[in-house]
C-alpha cells in the first residue's frame, strides 16, 4: 500500500519566447522590461510552436522542462521575466505568469500541445515519461498514465503521436526494448530534441 497518494507538487505556469541568439534575447528583455506586453513579442518573434499561444507553455511541474530552464522557471517570483537562459534549442526568456506551491500532481488545464511539430510532441512525452518515472511508476503504469484524462496534456500528446509511439518512447526513457518494434524509426532525417541531453 503506498502511503504517499496524497503527493503535492509545485507547479508554475508560463510563458516563453524562444529566439537562436543571446542579443535578441537580451533586446527583447528591455522591451519587456520598458513595457512592451511578453505575449506580443512572442507571437511576432518566438521561434517555439508556443508562439501561436503568445509563448504560452500552460501548467508543468519538475521534470517536464529541460534543466536549465527548469531551474530559471522554478526559482522566478510570480509575475517576473528571468532570462535570457540558454539551452540546447536557444536563448529563452520565461515569464512566470502563476505559481502554485502545493497542488494536486494531475491538476492544470491543457496545455495546447495540439499545435506543436511531431519533434516537439515527442520531446513533450519524453518528459512526461521521464517525470512519471522519478515519481516511482513502473513502465505499465506510465503508459495508463498517458491514456488518463487527469493529465490533460499527457493525454493530448498521446492522442497525437498513438499508442506505438508512446510505447517507444516510454522503453527508451527506462532503458527497456519494446514488444516487437523491430522496425526502424520513421523520419530519420528529424534531428532528436533529445540530443545534448548529456546534463541530465
Amino acid at each position: 500500500m503506498t502511503e504517499q497518494k496524497e503527493k503535492r507538487v509545485k507547479k508554475v505556469q508560463a510563458r516563453h519566447i524562444l529566439v537562436s541568439t543571446r542579443e535578441l534575447a537580451e533586446e527583447l528583455k528591455k522591451r519587456i522590461d520598458d513595457g512592451e506586453d511578453f505575449s506580443t513579442l512572442a507571437e511576432q518573434y518566438s521561434e517555439c510552436p508556443s508562439k501561436k499561444r503568445g509563448g504560452d507553455l500552460g501548467w508543468f511541474g519538475k521534470g517536464a522542462m529541460v534543466r536549465a530552464f527548469e531551474v530559471a522557471a522554478f526559482t522566478a517570483e510570480e509575475g517576473q521575466v528571468v532570462g535570457p537562459v540558454k539551452t540546447e534549442f536557444g536563448w529563452h526568456l520565461i515569464y512566470v505568469y502563476e505559481i502554485q506551491t502545493d497542488i494536486n500532481p494531475d491538476a492544470g488545464p491543457p496545455t495546447g500541445d495540439e499545435d506543436a511539430d511531431e519533434n516537439t510532441l515527442r520531446m513533450v512525452a519524453e518528459n512526461y515519461a521521464h517525470e512519471f518515472m522519478m515519481l516511482g511508476y513502473t513502465s505499465k503504469k506510465v503508459l495508463s498514465l498517458f491514456t488518463s484524462p487527469h493529465f490533460k496534456s499527457a493525454n493530448t500528446v498521446y492522442n497525437l503521436l498513438g499508442v506505438d509511439v508512446i510505447n517507444d518512447i516510454i522503453a527508451g526513457v527506462f532503458g527497456q526494448k519494446t514488444a516487437g518494434a523491430e522496425e526502424p524509426a520513421k523520419a530519420p532525417e528529424a534531428s532528436s530534441p533529445a540530443e545534448g541531453k548529456a546534463s541530465s
